[in-house]
């Protein structure tokens, strides 16, 4: 396995994690601030693929805002026959006896042949009778395909006063997108019942991903540990709260599920957001922690590193596009870039005042590419780059000032070189066959491009 070397810190933490099974790389982070007495997060800089910037767009048709309806939390994207499909909590905003958006919630889903206009096709999952664990709302849910079968994982309370604590995570499956839908008998995830636990409170925003022949539960805990420090968000103000995420994985997508001893295996994230990128899977972390607004990646799905920032650089709220509860794209061909699966998708805006009270909708966001094309490199900085595709060399003309690096589609460096020492180009003959990305870095700026060795 290769190992990206950031900083030293890095690497110390790296290697106590191969000495103790008990601490992510996260917890040791963690650790690391505290003995330091701060929250300062090290970002690095060399890697402007995981630096995401996103683009935020209303939606069209019956997913459009309207205050009157609460849609909020949705579900990743699946294109199934031709059609997206998405799934989301459904509630009427001011509906009678609600204490808040996420109360009194049903599932629905909705259709799309093209990512922008929606047609809800109702409900998919309601909540369940009297005395049920779902009995009070069903909400929050993510969706799983495989082998055919489909997978709604969700929060679930049965009472009002546990619709902050307590809650569960439950499932139901169908072999077809469109239901009907079984619930399993039992919920499949509950919180922890030690004294002290980052989610003895409740297991929040469930997200199942198929890796290393498992099935990791990625899911948000809040509990009763003490914060480690304070820290200024830049974005949120001052703030002592800090949300965490575990996993819990099994051998059968039905469960039983076991808690990763590794648990929590990072130190934010108000949302679940995981992709697989490369051999391994990335993570993108909103608010409620000191590494908020970062992207992270990790080759076993548990040490997660940091990697960059989201809308690099971070945003004030009123202009900010994060995609708030992020549903994402789950495309069924294969990555080609880190961040590939984080390409497009859906999330929810929260707004605080409208004729019915505080309400929910849902907009599509889009990843803005950070690298451009060929042509624009040549046009903009005068750099002309070919072949592309090859098989050997590289060859580079008009890089003068500056230093060219090479790396895989894990952010791994393969070669760094000095402008003045690439006149013979830069050799790909050894690497396998697959994406890569050049990365200038000169006095004025940084720039890259992608190419493709056959």
């Amino acid at each position: 396995m290769k190992l990206k070397l950031f900083t030293i810190a890095t690497l110390l933490l790296a290697t106590t994690v191969m000495f103790s099974q008990t601490k992510s790389t996260a917890t040791l982070r963690l650790e690391a601030y505290q003995s330091s007495g701060n929250c300062d997060v090290d970002i690095p800089t060399d890697n402007p693929e995981w630096n995401l910037e996103f683009e935020v767009r209303d939606l069209t048709g019956d997913l459009a805002p309207n205050d009157y309806y609460t849609r909020r939390d949705p579900s990743s994207v699946l294109k199934v026959n031709g059609k997206y499909y998405v799934w989301y909590s459904y509630s009427l905003t001011n509906g009678t006896g609600k204490i808040s958006p996420w109360d009194l919630n049903d599932l629905y889903f909705a259709t799309s042949t093209d990512g922008y206009h929606w047609t809800e096709q109702g409900i998919a999952i309601a909540r369940g009778p009297d005395g049920s664990y779902d009995h009070r709302s069903a909400f929050t849910t993510e969706v799983f395909h495989h082998d055919n079968m489909f997978y709604l994982v969700y929060q679930a309370s049965d009472i009002e006063a546990n619709l902050n604590r307590n809650n569960t995570v439950a499932m139901a499956y169908s072999s077809s997108a469109d239901g009907p839908w079984t619930k399993l008998e039992d919920p499949i995830l509950s919180p922890s019942s030690g004294q002290v636990a980052f989610d003895k409170y409740a297991v929040h925003d469930p997200c199942i991903v198929y890796f290393n022949n498992k099935f990791y539960m990625y899911y948000k805990g809040e509990g009763n540990e003490s914060p480690t420090c304070s820290y200024d968000t830049q974005i949120w103000g001052t703030s002592n709260k800090q949300v965490k995420w575990g996993v819990a994985i099994a051998d059968n997508v039905t469960g039983p599920y076991v808690k990763s001893e590794y648990n929590p295996i990072t130190n934010t994230g108000h949302e679940v957001c995981v992709w697989h990128s490369g051999e391994g899977l990335g993570i993108m972390l909103h608010q409620d922690g000191p590494e908020y607004g970062t992207t992270q990646y990790a080759s076993d799905g548990l040490n997660f590193t940091i990697m960059g920032q989201v809308n690099f650089p971070l945003k004030n709220p009123g202009n900010s596009t994060y995609p708030e509860a992020a549903g994402l794209y789950r495309s069924e061909t294969s990555n080609d870039s880190p961040v590939s699966g984080v390409s497009w998708g859906l999330s929810h805006v929260l707004n605080w005042s409208g004729t019915y009270g505080s309400w929910m909708y849902i907009r599509r966001f889009d990843l803005k590419d950070p690298l451009v094309s060929l042509e624009d490199i040549e046009k903009l900085y005068g750099v002309n780059i070919y072949p592309n595709p090859a098989s050997g060399i590289i060859n580079i003309d008009g890089f003068d000032n500056g230093t060219l690096v090479l790396y895989n589609i894990n952010g791994v460096i393969l070669k760094k070189v000095d402008a003045s020492q690439i006149n013979d180009g830069i050799n790909m003959s050894a690497l396998a066959s697959g994406i890569y990305y050049l990365i200038f870095k000169t006095e004025q700026g940084t720039y890259g491009t992608k190419v493709v060795k056959n």
